[in-house]
């Protein structure tokens, strides 16, 4: 778990639950000057709901991986699921790609359900994800 906290009141905490730590990495650097908001990281989905716990982000940003133990999007809900349970007022954002019909179909009955806020694909700009996480708080 990594963390970059933020100095102010208005500062929103955000988990980024991603298997790709250049991705997750590349984020919080692009975003060092940026107040609105603090990072926790963790790479580790096992861990995500005792990290949640640990830092009570008011987002978490869930990855549905491309490849690996993880990539089916129903064990990614099942996270945001958990996250979900022990903190009810925290929003749930997939991250998932464009090309993988499968996520995003699930992430859309997702978002349907209500099981999630919102979604996103990779190829959004870093600026386009941080307005998105701003109209969620």
């Amino acid at each position: 778990m990594k963390r970059r906290d933020g100095d102010d009141d208005m500062t929103r905490r955000v988990l980024l639950v991603m298997q790709k730590r250049m991705l997750s990495d590349a984020l919080i650097a692009q975003t060092s000057n940026d107040t609105r908001f603090a990072f926790t990281t963790e790479p580790r989905y096992a861990s995500a709901a005792l990290t949640a716990e640990a830092c009570s982000p008011e987002i978490a940003v869930v990855e549905i991986p491309e490849s690996g133990a993880w990539k089916p999007a129903e064990k990614c809900f099942a996270v945001c699921d958990m996250i979900h349970r022990q903190l009810p007022d925290c929003k749930l954002v997939i991250l998932c790609s464009e090309d993988d019909k499968d996520s995003y179909q699930a992430a859309i009955q997702a978002k349907q359900e209500r099981r999630i806020d919102d979604f996103l694909f990779y190829d959004n700009s870093a600026h386009y994800l941080l307005s998105k996480l701003e109209a969620l708080v």
